[in-house]
């Protein structure tokens, strides 16, 4: 939901924050909070999970893995007619949010109390971000090439709604809703929007040891699991891969309409997949200008996406360490056109394999916390796409010092091809082209209280730009990400 992997632009730098929309409605709530806060016997938000960054976990363990228990979310008056707020936390994805706890207006306000006892409960995440490059300033009335050459600055807001809807008679499906507003100094390349970016129902079997998933939806969030860390708020991605969605993986703020299933036979080990209409082969832009509310369901030219993941997940124990290995394969019907002939061809795909592992940890009771590494290797064909191949090599610490649990310290290594028919395109209309990119990124995500994190970062990119050739260039980074 938060990775904006970028299909016109190598290096993407996109790290979010608060927007005014979102700031004012939780004004309203914190206001509704205090108020509640003043009366007997009102109950005070408890403070933030002191788990991975986000008070979840890190990147090799599923959403509910390392959450601690939760709170009795029900109110008095609502007899038996309740459920755990925590069963209603984006379920089903790869990508984990805090917890309810970890959140400005706390798991227990009026209003999200009142809401449960209608089986329904809200999120707002909102972002802003800045990246700037000290050494490089195009001059007035050129355009930019790369995020950070000008300073860029990105703000985005997510309201998600999620209804149990066991009061209609479907015990154990859920209704998840999310809009977004997103503005940006940078458009095209950067993705301006306001639609509506997930409406799909969701339902386990088998204390789910299957879970099925139907509806509009952005899949970066459900396959591949490109966030270092795994969670919204670590503020650690690996921001630069878009072979993925070249291929018409759709990624947030898009949406298509997709099935998802997920099956987890024995232990950790576990296969999912899924069908999801293409997103378009000209670019989130194009997707955008012909579906600016999200809602259209099959475009004229769109295919079908068929995606395949099988891996091993398990989580932190005291007495193991976590691991989650996952690789698959993307083919899409839609026809795309091929740098190598000029004439429109169908069968794109993908290939990914990708592996975390925790090296070390350093906590018996938060066996989570320690030192992960992990790698990624992602490949599309060269003459459909202009980014045919990207390679991570990434470390990362959980709780890297014991007072602050709930930070997070990364470092990725990336190397991301440029296809040579795509370069030879470029030569030929009298352009530079550089071959490759490599880039180097250290950031450290900082939990400053109760669902708001600060990150910054550095990086290094060789080659910020397929064409024209540039020198390389350092980006610095700051973001806030604040979940109310």
């Amino acid at each position: 939901m938060i990775l904006h992997a970028r299909k016109h632009c190598a290096v993407t730098l996109d790290f979010p924050g608060a927007s005014r929309s979102a700031l004012v409605f939780a004004a309203i709530l914190l206001a509704s909070s205090a108020a509640s806060a003043a009366q007997p016997g009102a109950n005070a938000a408890t403070p933030a999970a002191t788990d991975a960054d986000s008070g979840n976990h890190a990147v090799p363990s599923p959403p509910e893995a390392l959450r601690p228990p939760a709170h009795s979310s029900a109110d008095a008056s609502c007899g038996d007619n309740h459920v755990d707020i925590e069963d209603l936390n984006y379920p089903g994805a790869d990508l984990a949010l805090p917890t309810f706890t970890d959140s400005v207006t706390g798991a227990r306000n009026p209003l999200r109390r009142n809401l449960l006892c209608h089986g329904l409960t809200y999120r707002v995440v909102s972002n802003d971000s800045i990246a700037a490059s000290p050494q490089s300033n195009p001059a007035p009335g050129t355009p930019q090439i790369y995020v950070g050459q000008r300073p860029t600055w990105t703000t985005a807001s997510y309201f998600i709604l999620t209804a149990d809807l066991g009061g209609i008679h479907l015990p154990g499906f859920q209704l998840n809703a999310i809009a977004v507003v997103s503005r940006t100094s940078w458009y095209p390349d950067t993705l301006e929007a306001s639609k509506m970016m997930q409406a799909m129902v969701y339902k386990p079997f088998f204390h789910k040891r299957l879970e099925i998933k139907a509806g509009y939806q952005n899949n970066d969030d459900q396959f591949v699991g490109m966030q270092v860390g795994g969670n919204a708020s670590s503020g650690s991605e690996g921001v630069f891969a878009v072979p993925q969605n070249e291929i018409g993986l759709a990624y947030a703020p898009l949406s298509a309409p997709s099935v998802t299933v997920r099956v987890q036979p024995w232990g950790g080990f576990y296969a999912k997949g899924g069908v999801q209409r293409s997103a378009s082969p000209a670019g989130g832009a194009e997707d955008l200008h012909r579906d600016a509310a999200g809602f259209r369901f099959a475009p004229q030219g769109d295919g079908l996406l068929s995606i395949f993941e099988g891996g091993y997940k398990r989580d932190a124990q005291p007495d193991a360490l976590a691991t989650w290995v996952r690789g698959g394969y993307m083919t899409n019907t839609t026809r795309y056109l091929s740098a190598k002939t000029n004439a429109y061809t169908s069968g794109n795909r993908a290939w990914f394999i990708l592996a975390d592992r925790q090296v070390r940890s350093t906590s018996v009771t938060a066996p989570n916390h320690g030192l992960y590494m992990g790698v990624s290797a992602i490949s599309v064909p060269s003459d459909l796409n202009a980014y045919p191949s990207y390679d991570e090599l990434r470390f990362y610490q959980v709780a890297p010092l014991r007072r602050r649990p709930s930070d997070m310290v990364s470092v990725v290594l990336s190397h991301t091809g440029y296809s040579s028919y795509t370069r030879a395109q470029f030569a030929a209309a009298g352009k530079t082209t550089a071959s490759s990119l490599s880039t180097a990124l250290a950031s450290y995500s900082v939990h400053i209280q109760s669902g708001i994190y600060l990150s910054a970062g550095a990086a290094y990119n060789s080659r910020p730009a397929l064409s024209p050739r540039l020198p390389g260039a350092f980006t610095g980074t700051l973001q806030t990400m604040i979940f109310f």
